[in-house]
């Protein structure tokens, strides 16, 4: 099998850059971009983390202990048009790209040393002055064999000048000084299991012989450690992964116990998955409602929709029933959400056997979206 070259591509501190690109008055200076509603510490620039503030840091502590920090209320859809620009910008040097998050792309680089006749460093060197003069936005990249590998590469990246490589002659040295933890696809449960095993290092992990991975780790253990041998298990996957769900939540401005807040907040939260699920060309045969306590108790209700809809007026009134069946006045109220659940995609429809044909009309949400695309977010509201 040829040897491939793939690099991981890491917008640094991307909330605080994309607020930067877009302020630039901003550079330089302590800047923490807040979850929803000033909840927590979601991004935080190298200033704000050198004077100790800790990512998800909640802001009423932050503001606090670190008074000399910006704190920024998180801006989404300008972070959405950002990354894809910046997705756009990776695609200009290969169509071989796996976008992972908003943030985050694998890009195949064989191929590319030929095409730019350098090596893959300068070739990475290119891709990260291209980000940084047309977006305004710094990333690190990581060089490898292997996708593990080069995300082990892309987070070292970060502690050196924006981009690392790990090849043969340092893979040894690099997995011996990396803690097993800090390895992706390695969670925290099975990190613990590995402490028990004596397992500390990836070096350690890669030590072990396949009889014995096998036995405790099975196939997920066998992957991981060819995978940091250099062995490539998992290609770039350009294509577009549709989602098994649609998911809209966020922390409510103030804790409430008021139905109607809870109501306002639900359907903006479904007028955007409705909005997702278009552009995704799907459409939800089930929803669930999510209600989160002041006390992060959860409560949800599932709903079966009557035929399969992407639409915010169809979905609506079934949300707001199964809303009223958690509901409760006594209890104080943080967050609600709501998911889209047995996605169904493009023109296929599976109905019961008598009943006629039904099926969900999105052109006036797909007119919705256009007008909000032309006059911005927010510009139609949709009642109770």
């Amino acid at each position: 099998m040829n040897r491939q070259y793939i690099g991981l591509v890491d917008c640094d501190c991307f909330f605080v850059s994309a607020e930067r690109a877009f302020n630039p008055s901003l550079e330089g200076k302590a800047v923490a971009v807040l979850s929803n509603n000033d909840g927590c510490v979601v991004s935080r620039s190298r200033e704000a983390k050198a004077l100790g503030l800790k990512m998800g840091e909640p802001y009423f502590m932050a503001k606090h202990s670190h008074p000399d920090i910006l704190y920024i209320r998180a801006n989404h859809d300008l972070y959405q048009k950002i990354s894809d620009k910046v997705m756009s910008r990776l695609k200009s040097f290969t169509d071989e790209v796996e976008v992972c998050s908003i943030d985050e792309a694998y890009i195949l680089l064989t191929g590319l040393k030929r095409l730019y006749n350098t090596n893959y460093i300068e070739i990475a060197k290119m891709i990260r002055e291209s980000l940084l003069k047309e977006l305004k936005i710094p990333v690190s990249i990581g060089i490898s064999t292997t996708k593990t590998l080069a995300k082990l590469a892309s987070d070292k990246a970060k502690s050196t000048k924006g981009i690392y490589a790990i090849g043969n002659a340092k893979r040894n040295k690099v997995l011996s000084g990396t803690l097993i933890s800090d390895v992706s696809g390695v969670g925290k449960k099975l990190s613990e299991k590995m402490r028990e095993e004596c397992i500390f290092t990836a070096g350690d992990f890669v030590s072990r012989p396949d009889y014995w991975i096998k036995a405790n780790f099975h196939k997920h253990g066998m992957d991981l450690k060819n995978e940091l041998n250099g062995i490539s298990l998992f290609r770039v996957e350009k294509e577009h992964k549709s989602p098994i769900s649609i998911q809209q939540t966020s922390a409510l401005k103030e804790f409430s116990t008021d139905i109607e807040v809870l109501k306002v907040d639900l359907i903006k939260h479904i007028r955007k998955a409705s909005c997702r699920a278009r552009e995704e060309n799907a459409r939800a045969c089930v929803i669930e409602v999510m209600l989160r306590s002041k006390d992060f108790r959860v409560f949800t209700q599932k709903t079966k929709l009557e035929f399969p809809s992407n639409q915010e007026l169809e979905i609506i009134p079934c949300a707001l029933k199964a809303l009223d069946m958690i509901y409760s006045p006594f209890i104080i109220w943080r967050s609600v959400g709501i998911t889209l659940l047995g996605l169904v995609y493009g023109d296929v429809m599976q109905n019961d056997l008598f009943d006629e044909l039904k099926k969900s009309d999105d052109r006036l949400g797909r007119v919705m979206d256009s007008l909000e695309k032309k006059f911005g977010k927010g510009i139609i509201k949709i009642g109770k």
